[in-house]
């Protein structure tokens, strides 16, 4: 029977094992790997949160809480990723730790966070415009979500990849993967993720000049939108759209609103981005009051921000603006805007700056014209490469995706047969497991039910028997004794019948301790103990309970505990010299609970428990699977508490 028991225990101790933290944090230590994630999430200095998600970290591989190390691993890459224009060596410190939760999630098999963990690793790589390692990770991530036909992430990686190809003027195959992004996502649950993919469609059909149909998609991008946000991301877009297709009357109405919204007011670099295109598109449509002063207001915004897209943008704008009115300035700003698109590795606004150079120096003309000749052909091989580069990745993850799918299919038709006959041994087993367990709790209970219930026979026989033969003998021998003159008379011999009829009250007293009514009345009859133990020198208080209060507790228990408190309380009256007793009852959730305090003289010794009577307490308290604690000290007065399940 011990062996069994021990083999149950330690099925259920795997289980446990295997279960997720908790959610309720409270019931946690306070040196949990999880307290230390969620302190880690807490707005604080970036150093605290990132100590906090290290000790995370730490602690939970120590424990095997694999999904606590990759969440940790997870948040700290977000961190690291959103305060990079803080510090840019915080984006560095992204790409190792996003490897490091990938890894974590294959060690763990956890399919959804090994996806999260290839599109961190992709944004990374997309962070510093290295836009082909960022399309193959972003690819397999898609492909892990997939597999696990979780259709909105699937969209949403697929959409991040069409969005390089944009980037990379490989507009044919953009529009075939934003064509596919939109058979994953629905309406619902994706706005978000569809708003993207019509806006990235606008955008692919601007910079083809195609301007009728990006106003389609914007309009669509505009019906899905759900935040101010990404409205402002998308009138962004179509004021480029009008821009570039000329309908500067229009553009013109639209930026006034915006230059005096107090939101992009309260935002310099916004502010700054609007100023510089609005002024720009009234230069374009012949205003000429306040243009160049306007252009150069934004200009120094971004340069204290060191907004360096901004920068460029400023640079083009004032180059072409100077152009028609002072060579030297253009020129200025064709050499700073050459010198900044070359430290960003922007081909296309290096090549705007050059072909203006080649122009406004003649001198230098033959250098920059063979400049441009190299950047074009530079950029036509980019795109024609980067065109078969992203083909082919494509098209091996579509191929591996079938095989694998193939694969599988193999494996469930082979294992069918197997994964039914588990099912079956195992469920036969997990049933008599558990017919088992039923069966020795129940043999458990009844044992005890039937122990303390013949405890409680035998008292009664014994006190019976005390009563109707050691009582009766008394009071007989008391009776015979009455009737002799000098025992009633001799003030010796009336010590000696006084102390036989002491001793019959005694006995009569033992027989009635053994009778308790455990029923309706269990109530009053607690009472009426607790009252019994009260005197002029000493105050017996407890608690009002309701009516239903011991309707949830079984007979035997109610037993147990009527001595349990009778032995506290006599202890209280032989030992304690108590003034003040008191005796509360009290539910908590299943368990009920029972406080005894008192202000007597304490005790300081544990073998004096034993000694007063106390030790029968903790006996009783066993036999129904409750405790017992006491806390005393000499002239603190004596406290116990009990609890055990209702």
């Amino acid at each position: 029977m011990k062996a069994f028991i021990k083999t149950i225990l330690f099925l259920l101790l795997c289980i446990r094992c295997s279960s997720p933290a908790p959610s309720n944090t409270e019931e946690l230590p306070n040196d949990h790997p999880f307290r230390y994630f969620e302190l880690g999430k807490e707005k604080r200095s970036l150093k605290e949160r990132l100590c906090y998600l290290t000790e995370a970290e730490k602690k939970a591989t120590i424990l095997g809480l694999d999904s606590i190390v990759i969440k940790s691993l997870s948040f700290k890459a977000y961190l690291f990723k959103e305060n990079r224009y803080k510090d840019e060596r915080y984006l560095d410190s992204v790409l190792p730790v996003s490897k490091k939760m990938l890894k974590a999630a294959i060690k763990a098999k956890d399919s959804a966070n090994i996806g999260k963990a290839y599109f961190k690793i992709g944004e990374n790589f997309l962070n510093k415009n290295i836009n082909d390692s960022a399309f193959y990770y972003f690819d397999k991530s898609k492909y892990i979500y997939a597999s696990i036909k979780d259709s909105s992430q699937t969209g949403k990686k697929i959409d991040r990849m069409a969005r390089i190809l944009i980037d990379d003027s490989n507009y044919n195959l953009a529009e075939s993967l934003l064509v596919e992004a939109l058979e994953y996502l629905e309406p619902i649950k994706d706005s978000v993720s569809l708003t993207s993919v019509y806006l990235n469609l606008a955008i692919k059909y601007k910079e083809q000049a195609n301007y009728n149909k990006a106003k389609s998609f914007i309009n669509k991008a505009y019906e899905y939108s759900c935040s101010p946000k990404a409205n402002k991301v998308i009138k962004n877009t179509e004021l480029l759209i009008l821009q570039k297709n000329g309908d500067f009357d229009a553009l013109i109405k639209k930026y006034s609103k915006l230059i005096n919204d107090k939101d992009i007011i309260n935002n310099k670099k916004e502010y700054a981005r609007i100023l510089d295109n609005f002024t720009y598109t009234k230069w374009l449509a012949g205003y000429n009051e306040n243009i160049e002063s306007k252009l150069q207001e934004s200009l120094h915004i971004r340069d204290s921000l060191q907004d360096v897209s901004g920068l460029i943008a400023s640079y083009e704008h004032l180059m072409r603006f100077y152009s028609k009115k002072n060579a030297s300035k253009a020129t200025l700003y064709a050499k700073k805007l050459f010198k900044l698109t070359v430290a960003q590795n922007n081909l296309t606004d290096r090549l705007d700056a050059i072909e203006y150079l080649k122009t406004s120096l003649p001198n230098e003309s033959m250098q920059y014209t063979r400049l441009e000749l190299e950047l074009k052909d530079s950029l036509l091989n980019a795109q024609k490469l980067s065109g078969y580069q992203y083909a082919a990745m494509i098209y091996d993850t579509n191929n591996l995706e079938k095989k694998l799918f193939k694969e599988q299919k193999e494996k469930e038709l082979v294992n069918q047969k197997r994964i039914t006959q588990n099912i079956i041994y195992g469920g036969s087993g997990l049933l008599i497991l558990i017919s088992s367990i039923f069966l020795l709790f129940y043999l458990q209970t009844k044992h005890r039910k039937e122990k303390i219930q013949e405890r409680h026979s035998t008292e009664k026989r014994i006190s019976k028997k005390i009563h109707d033969e050691v009582g009766n003998d008394i009071f007989y021998l008391a009776t015979q004794l009455q009737q002799d003159p000098d025992f009633t008379t001799d003030p010796d011999k009336l010590k000696i019948l006084k102390g036989f009829d002491s001793v019959y009250h005694k006995v009569r007293d033992i027989s009635r301790d053994h009778t308790v009514e455990t029923g309706e009345e269990y109530g009053d009859e607690v009472l009426s103990l607790l009252n019994s133990y009260g005197s002029q020198t000493t105050k017996v208080i407890t608690n009002t309970v309701d009516v239903d209060f011991w309707s949830s507790v079984s007979a035997y228990k109610k037993g147990e505990l009527y001595w349990v408190l009778k032995e506290l309380l006599t202890n209280m009256k032989k030992h304690s010299k108590a003034s003040f007793v008191s005796v509360q009852f009290l539910k908590e959730k299943q368990h009920l609970v029972v406080t005894y305090v008192d202000n007597g003289i304490g005790i300081n010794d544990t073998h004096l428990i034993s000694k007063n009577g106390l030790r029968n307490v903790e006996n009783r308290m066993k036999d129904i699977k409750g405790t017992i604690t006491f806390e005393s000290e000499p002239k603190q007065g004596f406290k116990a508490k009990i609890v055990f399940t209702s």
